[in-house]
């Protein structure tokens, strides 16, 4: 085969004039937007001030079943209490604003008041739910936004933050009202070196909020205030690569945020000034496309970090270096898909401390296996039956009696802590995010907007 060549003359043209007309509408869209006006549009991290003003109200992850992307700041994936032992369907409704291609969270909104399950869907961007009739209480903003594509929601000091494809993270104040249709935006956060905010962002106990961006793959790290007014408290551009489509983790001790960086290296940095603590690069090649998830995984028993990288499981622990005191991290790989299954990691496991074991899904070219060991790496099971399809964002979640429950392609499961199937359930269109739960209930969207209401099952 010879070499290859490009065609020249009109086609090339062509070509040019697209790239040329791309620049500027980047340009323009810059200039009409203030919020990226002047030097923000070199400099994204220009105003941040480490002393955030006096805020009123709470601060931290709102109380609920499920706050956050996948349910703490560790991303273990696991609730305290017990999921449904059965597929009974309570209610079902379509969403009329686009896609549900993200996790939804599930908390109270108001002190004292019932739970609401939020929804991110299309260019809601956010949608909040009744869980007893899942009837829609709210949708959206008095803003326009882009769509919310894999940017899941969190819920804490008193708003709902959300990242969007137009390069904000939003920071949306629920109705005070029922006679309220709509939230109210607190403010947006615009990252504005192209980048989309595919992060579900987290919340520490402080009500700081952590978001990353891509910024053409050189990586932009927030830190927000919590209070109503929009404040940068720390703010790393570039990070040394993209961060997209994954969300930071706390250490259980909360003086680590971990964030995986260009979908190879594990970066650990301080939350309270954004300080780089260690990085360590673990893989070289990167998960292909834009929709894997590799966020950090910790085990709030033991600290250690996992992360599911295309290679397979990954273990991380801190170490201090005596010579010098200062800490690093050393990793290694626990559990290889390839090896064993020519498979591919693209969803973040889920960690069962209070049984020791590890869950997490592998898949490739639509086989897909689930998979359970122990902290030591030991094969406990696995399952290779549960459908053609993929892994890919959609992590399996626990309860606390030790069962799993997976969205996967067209079907939900739910297995026993031992990987036997207790039930499953078609849900029609894929589900292309996990599933979420409560007490004796689970909920589910499939990409076409349906969310699922699952459980009250008998004793």
């Amino acid at each position: 085969m010879g070499p290859v060549t490009h065609p020249t003359g009109a086609r090339s043209t062509a070509q040019i004039l697209a790239a040329v007309a791309m620049l500027i509408a980047i340009a323009v869209d810059a200039r009409a937007d203030d919020r990226c006006a002047g030097d923000l549009g070199i400099d994204v991290c220009l105003g941040a001030n480490p002393v955030c003003p006096a805020t009123s109200g709470p601060v931290g992850l709102a109380p609920g079943s499920w706050p956050v992307f996948q349910q703490n700041p560790q991303h273990t994936g696991q609730a305290p209490f017990a999921g449904p032992t059965c597929a009974r369907v309570l209610w079902k409704n379509r969403m009329r604003l686009g896609k549900v291609q993200s996790a939804m969270t599930l908390a109270a909104l108001v002190d004292g008041q019932p739970e609401t399950l939020v929804v991110p869907v299309g260019k809601g961007p956010v949608c909040g739910l009744d869980i007893r009739s899942g009837t829609v209480r709210w949708c959206g903003t008095q803003d326009p936004g882009k769509k919310v594509d894999r940017g899941g929601p969190a819920i804490g000091n008193g708003k709902v933050y959300v990242g969007t494809r137009d390069n904000d993270l939003w920071a949306i104040i629920p109705p005070a009202s029922s006679s309220q249709s709509t939230g109210t935006t607190a403010w947006r956060q615009k990252v504005c070196t192209d980048g989309d905010v595919t992060t579900p962002p987290l919340i520490d106990a402080s009500g700081t909020v952590f978001m990353g961006s891509d910024s053409l793959s050189a990586g932009t790290l927030m830190a927000m205030c919590p209070g109503p007014e929009r404040q940068i408290k720390w703010c790393l551009n570039p990070v040394g690569g993209g961060i997209r489509n994954m969300s930071p983790a706390l250490s259980p001790a909360g003086d680590r945020l971990y964030v995986t960086i260009s979908s190879t290296t594990i970066g650990a940095f301080d939350p309270a000034t954004g300080v780089e603590i260690w990085r360590l690069q673990l893989e070289k090649t990167a998960g292909a496309g834009r929709t894997p998830n590799y966020s950090p995984v910790v085990d709030p028993t033991t600290g250690r970090i996992y992360l599911g990288l295309f290679g397979g499981l990954w273990e991380v622990q801190e170490k201090t270096d005596p010579a010098t005191g200062k800490p690093y991290a050393e990793g290694r790989l626990l559990w290889d898909t390839w090896t064993a299954k020519k498979q591919r990691m693209y969803a973040p496991p889920a960690v069962d401390a209070e049984r020791g074991r590890i869950v997490f899904g592998s898949s490739w070219a639509r086989a897909a296996t689930l998979w359970a060991i122990d902290r030591d790496g030991k094969l406990l099971w696995n399952r290779d039956d549960l459908g053609r399809a993929e892994f890919r964002n959609n992590p399996p979640v626990i309860d606390g009696a030790g069962r799993i429950y997976v969205a996967l392609e067209d079907k939900l499961w739910a297995l026993s802590s031992e990987g036997g199937t207790l039930w499953s359930l078609a849900g029609g269109p894929d589900y292309v995010s996990s599933p979420i739960l409560s007490a004796g209930r689970l909920y589910a969207a499939t990409v076409d907007g349906v969310v699922t209401a699952i459980g009250d099952c008998p004793v």
